[in-house]
């Protein structure tokens, strides 16, 4: 899934998205650049909240949670990688299997640890040369009508 961020500031957010306490103010600005295209490597909604990790421009080894509302999609196909998960606190989580297998795994690489940091730099590696595999949108659906019509 690709995402291209439209806004890059808290001014841009919806106000069930703000929250003072951990830094999401109108006048939060994200190291985000408009206009560029961002790989999701996973989702999350929470009570009505969408959140999407991306690598942003300040990546050095993990996702940053990053709010939906600063972005348009431009390529809704999701990765073969990811796998879906509902919480019973009502989250649903959409990631690659080590994010589920292990209920830290986030925790953990956003800690830096080791093992962690090397499954997300390989699942990376992975997603990364599958969006730029993926044709455009514009000749998928050329070949699908092409197939259809035959």
């Amino acid at each position: 899934m690709k995402v291209r961020c439209i806004a890059n500031t808290g001014e841009f957010l919806p106000d069930n998205y703000l929250d003072p306490a951990r830094g999401y103010t109108r006048k939060i600005e994200l190291p985000l650049t408009v206009g560029e295209q961002y790989i999701v490597y996973a989702m999350r909604e929470w009570q009505g909240k969408v959140w999407y990790y991306i690598c942003d421009n300040n990546y050095s080894y993990y996702p940053i949670q990053t709010p939906a509302p600063l972005f348009e999609v431009v390529d809704n196909r999701v990765s073969k990688y990811w796998r879906l998960m509902f919480d019973a606190n009502g989250v649903l989580r959409i990631a690659f299997d080590q994010w589920f297998t292990d209920a830290n795994f986030y925790d953990k690489l956003t800690d830096q640890e080791e093992a962690e940091v090397l499954i997300f730099e390989k699942v990376k590696e992975l997603m990364d040369a599958e969006a730029l595999s993926l044709p455009s949108l514009d000749v998928a659906d050329e070949q699908v009508r092409e197939t259809v019509n035959v």
